[in-house]
């Protein structure tokens, strides 16, 4: 300013009306300086965020269908024939040379201390991975060589990392357009589930809100609440396959037994795969899978296993001690 002030009053080399248009204009060009200064640290963590979108949104599927075998319309029998898999090389094998049957309609129980490979099986019967070595058959048929899309859509599962989204209870169920949903459809699978005592509570029934992310009147579910909502998801799908992995950790004993045999009955005609830390859950299974180490060490009936005298039975003792002290 005071070089604009001399270039005018001593020099006359500017008057001074362009002293102040100059003056507007340099305030103009700092101010846009400052916002580029902050703007562009912003930018380059943003672009970062961006990057990652944009390398999930490129990513291809290493599953892929190589035949289009038309799937079982029932549940067949699922064969795993010596299986190893493991997530990399540096880490080694999860599962080890493992091989197990799963007959139609039965409800097989897999257990095992943390870290036993449980879920890593489960997602291999998913087909969300292949195994490094071994086979998988459906149906005495290569899992391969189905159709993956479909072969996925005949599985009904329940991680135990579930989620509940920002969106009503029928579209909660759904996981899709509520309008695709029968109402009737709906409340049969949310009956199978137990979760019908909650839904009348609720003043507006299926198109209740849940979370309070986009709506204030939202209603937030405890933890048991949200799991036998998730599981209304696998009854009202029409698969032929169950899988879930702890379908009760969230449940006090009582809401567990419950669901357990309402469960059972609701999936009579399909087969059940479940994963449980509580013994208590794994009695009405048909055929128990105790895993260690990525390796079956025992097979057998909830009674055989107990008669076994083994790692199940040490686990059941521990587990029964607690109530039975």
């Amino acid at each position: 300013m005071i070089y604009l002030v001399y270039c005018a009053a001593v020099l006359h080399r500017i008057s001074y009306s362009n002293v102040a248009v100059m003056r507007g204009t340099a305030n103009r060009m700092k101010n846009r300086m400052r916002q580029f200064s902050d703007v562009y640290p912003k930018m380059q963590e943003i672009s970062m965020y961006v990057e990652k979108m944009h390398n999930f949104l490129s990513i291809e599927p290493k599953i892929v269908s190589t035949a289009m075998k038309p799937l079982p319309e029932k549940p067949a029998e699922i064969e795993l024939r010596n299986v190893s898999f493991g997530y990399n090389e540096k880490d080694g094998y999860i599962l080890n040379n493992i091989s197990m049957k799963i007959d139609p309609y039965s409800k097989i129980a897999i257990v095992g201390y943390n870290g036993a490979g449980k879920t890593t099986l489960i997602k291999l019967i998913m087909r969300l991975y292949d195994p490094n070595e071994g086979e998988i058959f459906l149906d005495g048929v290569n899992i391969k060589e189905y159709d993956v899309e479909e072969y996925r859509r005949k599985i009904g599962m329940v991680f135990q990392d579930f989620k509940i989204f920002a969106a009503t209870v029928k579209e909660n169920v759904l996981l899709d357009f509520a309008e695709k949903g029968k109402d009737e459809d709906v409340l049969n699978a949310i009956e199978k589930s137990g979760f019908s005592e909650r839904l009348e509570t609720l003043e507006q029934g299926l198109e209740t809100n849940l979370t309070t992310e986009f709506e204030e009147n939202g209603v937030n579910l405890s933890g048991g609440e949200g799991q036998k909502l998730a599981v209304t998801r696998v009854f009202y799908k029409d698969a032929n396959l169950i899988i879930l992995d702890e379908p009760s950790s969230a449940l006090d004993p009582i809401a567990e037994y419950h669901l357990n045999h309402s469960m059972l009955t609701a999936a009579e005609n399909k087969s059940v795969v479940f994963i449980s830390h509580r013994l208590s859950t794994t009695r009405i299974a048909d055929s128990i899978y105790m895993l260690e180490k990525g390796r079956i060490i025992e097979e057998g009936s909830h009674t055989e296993l107990l008669e076994l005298k083994g790692k199940y039975a040490e686990m059941w003792r521990v587990q029964a001690g607690q109530y039975l002290a």
